[in-house]
């Protein structure tokens, strides 16, 4: 079984690590609340609770005693339960070319941070690095793309086959996406509208003072769900928590069920990827069990507002642990290809967001290339936060089209996760897997585009041109 389920915990440590992540966030509010600089780059309380953790932790100042290994493992669960509760929303029906688009586009991101990444570890081991990890350069796009959470568990997954610190070098490539994220972002909002390439604002005036500090004070607060069961009998957030964990209990049984069978099938290698995907198992579980209330007309049960605030709970304590779980003794032993992987990927993303565009969309082009860079340095919030500041009052179809190209993205893109897995666990983690890797990954990328261009979706040309 993962470590990840078998770390010995006591549960005073649970409980006080619960109320110190807690107190971050606090603090973080307090901070954007009247802090300038947070302000002015619309940093979230999330990640700045993230850095304060990690700066008073052991690793530094010492004033808590929170340990890397309890936040890896929360990191690990609460990436399952926030794709659970995701996976309990209610279902898109309409699928037009935004969502699609926007899916592919993120997909494509993926694979070209994986080539960049992957490129250049082979490019160190051959040169000043002959015992790098090769696949180091596959957590770039888990970091950077996926989030913390994915990158953890992938990295951590991979330590069995000799990359120490995996999970700590995927939660790095994660942090320094989100700063690339919100710092570069601003910039090129700022840029774009110096170039009026923004449509909906004039300037960074356009930002609510609400946004900025990061409390609702000007307009009338926003409904967060509704109560979909008589509290006389439940509190109905109760039950919807309730539901996220029963269903990650059956995820769990289900894992055990299918490892118990690989081991049974000698296929031990295999066993330890198969727990990093739990959170695509319980993806498809709490998907199917809504299609479930869907045709037995049950589904009013499930409020989407109450799911929706469920995951960004889930995200916000993710946020935090995970930066704070950074291993600074890592990211010293691996400051140059982090430094090197992170500052050309982050191109790459850029050049390739830029190019896509004009030829994948018809409109709001400056805002949608905002959207998916902000998510494929960060994640959906970083990129919703920069959309935002181009559409503060949402009225394009980008924000809508960035939520549903996440799920376009995670069937097209759960390909790429098995392929992440080739070098190991088909090749004995030589270098030759990883070519062949290198190879499937590029192989990919245009057949991706192919399949994109047959739809109609996509130009090789801006059309203007």
């Amino acid at each position: 079984m993962s470590s990840t389920w078998d770390l010995t915990v006591n549960l005073k440590d649970v409980v006080i690590d619960f109320g110190l992540l807690s107190m971050f966030l606090v603090i973080a509010t307090i901070l954007r609340r009247y802090v300038k600089f947070f302000q002015r780059f619309l940093i979230p309380n999330n990640i700045v609770a993230g850095f304060l953790a990690l700066i008073l932790g052991p690793q530094l100042l010492g004033i808590t005693s929170i340990t890397s290994d309890r936040l890896g493992v929360y990191v690990y669960h609460l990436l399952a339960l926030t794709f659970i509760a995701i996976g309990l929303r209610e279902e898109k029906t309409d699928w037009g070319k935004g969502p699609i688009s926007t899916g592919l586009a993120f997909v494509s991101n993926y694979l070209i941070q994986g080539i960049i990444g992957l490129t250049i570890a082979l490019i160190l081991i051959y040169t000043v690095m002959p015992d790098l990890f090769a696949g180091m350069g596959l957590l770039l796009p888990l970091g950077f793309g996926m989030g913390p959470g994915v990158a953890y568990t992938m990295g951590h997954s991979w330590e069995s086959f000799g990359f120490a610190g995996g999970g700590n070098v995927g939660l790095t490539f994660a942090a320094i996406g989100y700063l690339i994220a919100y710092f570069s972002g601003i910039w090129l909002i700022q840029l774009g509208i110096k170039r009026r390439e923004t449509k909906l604002i004039d300037g960074m005036e356009g930002i609510s003072r609400d946004m900025r500090i990061g409390v609702v004070k000007e307009k009338e607060p926003e409904v967060a769900g509704r109560l979909t069961l008589s509290t006389e009998a439940i509190e109905p957030y109760a039950f919807q928590l309730g539901l996220i964990g029963f269903l990650y209990l059956i995820t769990y049984g289900v894992v055990a069920f299918l490892a118990n069978l690989m081991e049974s099938a000698g296929l031990h290698d295999f066993v330890s990827t198969l727990w990093s995907f739990h959170f695509v198992l319980g993806s498809l579980i709490a998907i199917g069990v809504r299609k479930l209330f869907d045709i037995s007309g049950r589904s009013y049960l499930i409020d989407p507002g109450l799911m929706t605030r469920s995951a960004g709970v889930f995200v916000d304590y993710l946020v935090v642990g995970a930066i704070a779980a950074i291993s600074l003794v890592i990211v010293g032993q691996y400051w140059l290809p982090l430094a090197l992987m992170s500052v050309v990927g982050g191109i790459g993303s850029y050049f390739l967001c830029r190019w896509l565009q004009y030829r994948a969309f018809d409109n709001n082009h400056f805002e949608r290339f905002i959207g998916i860079f902000g998510e494929m340095t960060g994640t959906i919030n970083s990129g919703l936060v920069l959309v935002r500041v181009t559409d503060p009052e949402f009225k394009t179809p980008v924000a809508e089209d960035l939520v549903y190209g996440s799920g376009v993205a995670l069937v097209f893109g759960f390909p790429l996760l098995v392929v992440l897995n080739v070098p190991m666990n088909f090749f004995g983690n030589s270098l030759f897997g990883y070519w062949v890797t290198l190879g499937i990954l590029v192989g990919y990328l245009f057949l991706l585009w192919g399949f994109w261009r047959l739809i109609g979706f996509l130009r090789f040309k801006k059309p203007e041109e």
